[in-house]
């Protein structure tokens, strides 16, 4: 029976392999009795917790519940394999990262995207009939209302889905948005069509966040212009995009990138306005969820001497924030109100030609009965 010696280059190969396996096991020994600046993490990337404080519950610990340890496995698994392991994130296309369940809102944005959530008969009739009560009664006071909704980014960037996942479906907004034109309520648009038509036009959404960034804003206000132009027949004035400066730039990751433990390797691609657009208004209240801002009539186009004032309601204070520059640069009188609250104070203050009301996709449910938030 021949022998198979070893060569030089296998005896070495097997030392230094070794050599590295006793090292890591000795960096992980000496942080776990002696390094005090090692950082534990809440969990295991499991979820699960290593407790006592024997000498393997703390060699675990060191090794599997280290922050340290688990960041740079989440860094090395994104950008070798484009997968995260987080249970509430998937990895899109472009960098794009996208959330699965927003638990505030009770939205689950997979079953939606697949389809298997929509809305019930008895829920649609429910939201026509919330939509028709409004409408009448700001038409009571002489006032229009209209209610936009923003699509999820997942719905205008469906191609950065991964394939996996499969094909968009009968979305909840797609559902409802065929229900309210065929029981004929007008008072409403959904900017799915229009934004995806604009996106050739440059990035409308963060890649790292379900929201839209300053140019995404843009189209919407000139979608929302264009309507109330239109369909509500209202004289606006409309500034071209030619007039404001945008500039991209990478920063850290957002929302859904810090919940993946990923900001710091997945930066989201911002689209901001310039520092240096021109505010021609004047904000002459700022007072708890309400701001107004009000435009002089010289820096209104020639010929128009005044512009509708409008009513915009919004979730959040950063929505407002986003919205502002293009609004109020366009109209004479803007009144912002961070919820969307019929306050008979706030339209007194407005005294509103049409009420604008912004609802995100995910929001769609908040619609129904007993579950509109204050």
């Amino acid at each position: 029976m021949t022998e198979k010696k070893l060569s030089l280059f296998q005896l070495l190969t097997a030392t230094l392999f070794v050599g590295l396996l006793l090292s890591f096991a000795l960096f992980y020994l000496i942080h776990t009795f002696f390094g005090h600046d090692s950082k534990e993490a809440p969990t295991c990337t499991d979820g699960s917790v290593i407790e006592g404080e024997s000498f393997l519950a703390k060699f675990d610990r060191a090794v599997y519940q280290n922050a340290d340890t688990q960041e740079e496995i989440r860094t090395r698994q994104f950008l070798l394999f484009g997968a995260v392991s987080h249970p509430n994130v998937i990895a899109g296309d472009n960098n794009f990262l996208f959330e699965i369940e927003n638990a505030d809102a009770r939205y689950n944005y997979l079953e939606d995207y697949l389809g298997l959530s929509g809305f019930s008969d008895a829920e649609h009739a429910a939201i026509l009939s919330l939509l028709e009560r409004r409408t009448a009664s700001y038409a009571a006071r002489g006032t229009e209302y209209l209610l936009v909704v923003l699509p999820n980014s997942q719905t205008v960037y469906s191609e950065n889905m991964p394939s996996y996942v499969g094909q968009i479906g009968d979305t909840r907004l797609k559902l409802l948005t065929e229900y309210l034109a065929e029981h004929g309520f007008e008072n409403y648009l959904d900017l799915t069509q229009s934004l995806t038509s604009y996106k050739s036009e440059g990035v409308l959404y963060n890649n790292t966040e379900n929201s839209l960034n300053s140019l995404g804003i843009y189209y919407t206000y000139l979608s929302v212009c264009r309507y109330i132009q239109k369909d509500l027949a209202t004289p606006t004035y409309v500034i071209p995009r030619d007039s404001f400066s945008f500039y991209r730039h990478l920063t850290t990751g957002k929302t859904v990138a810090r919940s993946a433990g990923l900001e710091n390797v997945v930066q989201n691609l911002t689209v901001s306005l310039s520092n240096n657009t021109k505010l021609n208004y004047e904000t002459t209240l700022a007072q708890g969820r309400v701001t107004q801002t009000k435009l002089p009539d010289e820096d209104l186009p020639l010929g128009m001497s005044a512009t509708p004032s409008i009513l915009l309601q919004f979730s959040s204070t950063w929505e407002r924030l986003q919205a502002e520059p293009y609004f109020s640069n366009s109209f004479t009188k803007v009144t912002y109100q961070t919820n969307w609250v019929d306050d008979p104070a706030t339209f007194e203050l407005a005294s509103p030609s049409v009420v604008v009301q912004f609802v995100y996709e995910y929001q769609l449910s908040w619609l129904l009965p007993l579950t509109l938030p204050n």
